[in-house]
């Protein structure tokens, strides 16, 4: 795990590469979900990393700060980029039929939510971080993370229900 205060520039450096090592999925994920493309993500996480590899310390909570920095440029860069060639799928698309069109209409459900509650669920379900880890690396309240992941879940349950309900119609 992350040693809070590396002696050495060297030790830094290794203690960011275990930590990029051990939650790089989860990062893309979260990323992914944000951007709505691969290279944008991609973009996004190189660039957190090349700027906290810069600043030369890790800061004392380095999961949510990293979630933070992530969620910060990748509105950078929604907003530097006019263009929109359309969101890519969260969730690979890999296994059998049934598999495909249930990731299909996740990702369509997930897409029908506010920001604040997709964000919430990504980074509680896809990348395990607690709500008091969302709240720190959005900086709101607890209640408020928890607000948003609850009616986000509410949401993506009743969507999912009524969809399976209309495929058995």
């Amino acid at each position: 795990m992350l040693k809070p205060e590396p002696n050495t520039l060297s030790e830094f450096v290794n203690s960011i590469r275990e930590f990029y090592t051990a939650h790089r999925q989860e990062l893309f994920t979260y990323a992914l979900a944000l951007t709505r493309s691969h290279d944008a993500a991609e973009d996004v996480i190189h660039t957190v990393f090349y700027n906290l590899l810069r600043r030369g310390r890790a800061p004392r909570e380095l999961r949510p700060y990293v979630f933070r920095c992530i969620r910060n440029a990748a509105l950078d860069a929604a907003r530097r980029s006019a263009r929109d060639d359309g969101p890519e799928p969260v969730f690979a698309r890999e296994g059998g039929a049934e598999d495909l069109a249930l990731l299909a209409r996740l990702d369509e459900s997930l897409a029908a939510l506010s920001d604040d509650e997709r964000e919430s669920i990504i980074l509680k379900i896809c990348d395990g971080l607690t709500l008091r880890e969302i709240a720190a690396a959005r900086r709101v309240s607890i209640n408020t993370a928890a607000a948003w992941y609850r009616r986000g879940m509410d949401k993506l349950r009743t969507m999912m229900k009524k969809e399976a309900t209309d495929e058995r119609s």
